[in-house]
C-alpha cells in the first residue's frame, strides 16, 4: 500500500515554483506595455520634429546669410548692389535706358562671390530676350536648369523640382529661388487686394525698396539705406508652390514685396493671381526669415502689423521701427 503523500511534500512545492517560473505574458499585459510604448513614441516624435525643423531653419539662416554677405561684397567692388534688367521694353524707359533688354536677375550679378564663378561664365548677357538672346539665348537653356544649393530652403519638399508653369518661361523648364529681393511695399500690378504703394515695376518709376527688375535705371548703394541697414529688410523667403515668379536668373523672377500679408498662402495654392501672390512667404512655423541691409537674419512673425512690416522694407522713408520686437 502506498503512504500517502503529505500536503507540505517538498517535491510538490518545487514543482508548482517551475511552473510559476515559466509563465509568459498575459494578453491584457502585453497591451499594456504596447500602449506605454506608443505613448513614449507619441511624445518624442513631436520632439525630434522640432529639432529637425530648427536644424532646417538654421540652415536657411546661413543660407540667406551668405546671399547678404555676397550683395555686400559685390557692393564693395562696384560701389552698388547687383541690380535686375528688364526683358519686355521697358528697359528703354526711364532716365537711365539700358542699351539691352537681357532679363538679368541680381542673383545672377553675385554668382562670383557665391564661389560660382564657373556658372557665371556661362551666361550670355548680350541681346534682347525679345530677339531670343540674353536670358533666352537658345545655347544656355540646359543653364537656366541649374540648381544652385544656396538658393534652396531646406522647409521646402519643391525647392530642388524643375517648373514648367513660370511666367515668362511657360514649357520651359526652369530651376527656382526660394529667396528674392525686397524691392519695398509697392504693388506688382496696378492693382491688387492689399493696396501698397503704386506700382513700379514699368521701367519709368522707382520703387521704394534695394531690388527690382529696372533697377539698373537707379542703382542703390548700401549708404542709401537712411533708415538704417539693420532695420531694413534686404532679402526674404518665397515658395515657388504659391508664386510662379521665381526663376532664379530672370530680373521677374528674383524679387518680391511686403505689399501682400507674410505668409499670405491661399488654401488651394492660386499663383496664377500673380498680382496678389508676389509677397514673402515660408514652411517655417509662425513666419519667414529675411535678411536685414546689414547682413544680419533674423525670424519675422507672421503676425508682424502690417505698418511695420512694410515699413521695414523700404528704405528711406524715415519710419522709426524696431526690427527685434517682431
Amino acid at each position: 500500500m502506498r503512504p500517502p503523500i503529505e500536503s507540505g511534500s517538498p517535491k510538490r512545492i518545487a514543482t508548482r515554483s517551475a511552473a510559476t517560473r515559466s509563465r509568459g505574458f498575459t494578453l491584457v499585459e502585453l497591451l499594456v506595455v504596447i500602449a506605454i510604448i506608443g505613448i513614449l513614441i507619441g511624445l518624442l516624435l513631436p520632439a525630434v520634429q522640432a529639432v529637425r525643423a530648427a536644424a532646417r531653419r538654421m540652415q536657411c539662416s546661413n543660407k540667406l546669410k551668405q546671399l547678404g554677405l555676397g550683395v555686400h561684397n559685390y557692393a564693395s567692388a562696384w560701389g552698388v548692389i547687383p541690380v535686375g534688367i528688364d526683358y519686355n521694353g521697358n528697359a528703354r524707359k526711364g532716365p537711365h535706358p539700358s542699351v539691352q533688354e537681357n532679363g538679368k536677375g541680381w542673383i545672377v550679378s553675385i554668382l562670383p562671390q557665391l564661389e560660382q564663378q564657373a556658372l557665371f561664365d556661362q551666361f550670355n548677357f548680350n541681346g534682347d530676350c525679345s530677339q531670343g538672346m540674353g536670358m533666352r539665348d537658345p545655347s544656355k537653356r540646359e543653364l537656366l536648369k541649374t540648381h544652385v544649393t544656396v538658393l534652396k530652403c531646406p522647409s521646402d519638399p519643391d525647392a530642388m523640382t524643375l517648373i514648367t508653369e513660370q511666367y515668362q518661361w511657360k514649357g520651359t523648364e526652369v530651376a527656382v529661388t526660394n529667396y528674392k529681393g525686397v524691392m519695398g511695399d509697392n504693388m506688382m500690378a496696378s492693382v491688387s487686394s492689399f493696396g501698397g504703394d503704386p506700382y513700379c515695376n514699368d521701367g519709368q518709376y522707382e520703387c521704394n525698396g534695394l531690388f527690382w527688375r529696372n533697377s539698373y535705371q537707379w542703382p542703390r548703394r548700401i549708404e542709401q539705406i537712411r533708415d538704417g541697414t539693420s532695420n531694413t529688410l534686404m532679402i526674404g523667403e518665397d515658395l515657388p508652390k504659391y508664386n510662379w515668379h521665381t526663376a532664379w536668373f530672370f530680373s521677374n523672377g528674383d524679387t518680391s514685396s511686403t505689399y501682400a500679408p507674410l505668409n499670405y498662402m491661399p488654401d488651394p495654392p492660386a499663383p496664377s493671381t500673380w498680382w496678389d501672390m508676389r509677397g514673402f512667404r515660408s514652411f517655417h512655423s509662425g513666419g519667414a526669415q529675411f535678411c536685414f541691409g546689414d547682413a544680419s537674419v533674423r525670424f519675422l512673425s507672421e503676425s508682424i502689423p502690417t505698418d511695420v512690416y512694410r515699413a521695414l522694407s523700404t528704405i528711406s522713408k524715415g519710419e522709426v521701427v524696431d526690427a527685434s520686437q517682431y
